[in-house]
């Protein structure tokens, strides 16, 4: 009763249930990744004071060469060396985006903010 118990409740063997499963994993299917939107992370000065955690939702403005990280109305910190691509297409959508911080540096005087 045990062995044979046993191997009618288990059903298939694992080697047979997985037969073929390595091939039907690359095919497209309902769960693949897709990228909609364009994503770049700068890596901003931030003003001492200023605590930030991971996932905090920060406004990037554009002010001329540089960019400003507003945390609501106050502003907390500058991005001075950000890319001519980014910068022009924040400018293009009105001059304001949407910053999501990614990592906080160590003393907290720099954070990564990606830019959507």
């Amino acid at each position: 009763m045990g062995v044979d118990f046993i191997r009618e409740q288990s059903g298939k063997p694992w080697r047979k249930r997985w037969d073929k499963g390595l091939d039907r994993l690359k095919l497209p299917g309902l769960f693949d990744v897709q990228f909609a939107s364009q994503q770049r992370t700068v890596t901003a000065d931030i003003q001492c004071g200023t605590q930030l955690k991971i996932g905090d939702q920060l406004i990037v403005q554009s002010n001329g060469q540089t960019a400003i990280i507003c945390s609501g109305q106050q502003q907390i910190g500058t991005i001075s060396s950000i890319p001519s691509d980014m910068r022009g297409a924040i400018t293009d959508c009105g001059g304001i985006a949407l910053g999501i911080v990614e990592r906080v540096g160590l003393f907290g005087n720099n954070a990564e903010v990606s830019i959507r």
